[in-house]
């Protein structure tokens, strides 16, 4: 293959749909000749929309089997709905196992939310001459704000400053920016604005230089204690008291039996590992909704980082899903592709969704998943349930 080529040169027309097939063509034409990709070079969306702001270099899609379950009650703010969950995966198992989740919050009641707006961060990194330079720097920059909100807050009617975190290391700079992104799950929208921010304010400053835009302390698609602690996007939490009688009768299983696995996976099985998460198997559900709705799917890894409750309340069982680090939007990205759109309309039964409400929507969910997950362990049933639903039925 030659050093010169380029994906895109492969076709000089300016019509998408003739770039996308020269490069089916360039693809069937170095592959054997007994292989057929019909099925990969096949796509339903709308491919002027996708090719232009989706995804570069299109040559098909891959299909992804979406399930729904539910209807999953919760209540959050004056916002109360009864929600049908799509999870867009290929485990078989897993749609069963969260919609059985659904139907025991369902039958305890409403599920209560509460989400919080953390959001979107960003964290460039500043060389400085020296430690003092860099104190100094700081010091500037923390006498400068309104001036920074300014700048960053002109690039975009929907992007609102809501604070920052600086640290010195050695002779450089770390400052965590933050800002809602109202519908927006925002991450772009905050990269324009502190570049156009930080462009001004090191006019006033040329010996120090930014290393980069954004550095791990974000932190985006990453596992770190920080988000923990602040938040990112999202901070959201589900509780619910289950019933004995829901537990008994819809889990199949006990409350004690329930903390007990709880504690010994969850709790000191994590800690063994030496996991900060505390949770059976949020990332599942994030990546089938993620999926599903159009989110971006690598913030499944910082998602994931959820910290499940489980107590006795009398004879009954109270749960929390704690999940600080929801990042999603409800417009912008892979959002607006027709599926995904029509995903999140099904969610809020044909009304549009607001970011919070989604963000509730997924807390909520995600409890329902532990809840079953954890009680097919407590009883033994998960390999079965494995072989029942995640393998193809024998003739």
């Amino acid at each position: 293959m030659s050093k010169s080529f380029s994906w895109q040169a492969l076709s000089a027309s300016d019509d998408l749909g003739e770039q996308v097939k020269a490069r089916q063509e360039y693809i069937e034409k170095h592959s054997s000749p007994d292989v057929n990709y019909k099925d990969l070079f096949s796509y339903g969306f709308d491919i002027q929309q996708v090719a232009r702001k989706n995804c570069e270099n299109i040559i098909g899609s891959v299909e992804v089997p979406v399930g729904v379950a539910g209807p999953l009650p919760l209540n959050f703010d004056d916002w109360q709905a009864e929600v049908n969950v799509p999870l867009a995966t290929t485990e078989g198992a897993l749609v069963a196992s969260v919609n059985r989740g659904c139907k025991a919050l369902r039958q305890s009641g409403i599920t209560q939310v509460m989400v919080e707006q953390r959001g979107m961060t960003r964290t460039p990194v500043f060389e400085c001459p020296s430690g003092i330079e860099a104190k100094r720097f700081l010091d500037w920059f923390e006498a400068h704000i309104p001036k920074i909100k300014e700048i960053a807050e002109k690039t975009s009617s929907h992007l609102h400053w809501l604070g920052y975190y600086a640290w010195i290391r050695g002779r450089h700079v770390y400052i965590r920016f933050a800002f809602d992104t109202e519908e927006a799950m925002g991450m772009n929208m905050v990269t324009i604005a502190l570049q156009a921010a930080l462009e001004e304010a090191l006019t006033r400053h040329p010996e120090i230089k930014l290393v980069s835009l954004t550095s791990n302390v974000c932190t985006d698609k990453k596992d770190s204690v920080i988000n923990s602690l602040l938040g990112r996007g999202y901070w959201v939490q589900a509780e619910s008291v289950l019933p004995n009688k829901v537990v008994e009768s819809v889990l199949k299983t006990s409350v004690d039996k329930l903390k007990k696995v709880h504690i010994q996976k969850n709790l000191v099985g994590s800690n063994m590992a030496g996991s900060f998460s505390q949770n059976a198997h949020v990332a599942n559900v994030l990546a089938g909704i993620y999926l599903a709705t159009g989110q971006d799917l690598a913030h499944v890894v910082e998602g994931s980082k959820a910290f499940l409750s489980l107590e006795s309340e009398g004879k009954d069982l109270y749960a929390a899903l704690t999940l600080p680090n929801i990042n999603v939007g409800v417009v912008g990205g892979g959002t607006t592709i027709a599926q995904q759109k029509q995903a999140q309309l099904m969610m809020g039964s044909g009304q549009p969704l607001s970011a919070k409400q989604l963000a509730a929507a997924v807390g909520a969910a995600s409890l329902a998943g532990e809840l079953s997950l954890l009680a097919a362990l407590a009883e033994q049933k998960l390999a079965c349930s494995h072989a029942k639903l995640g393998r193809a039925a024998k003739a």
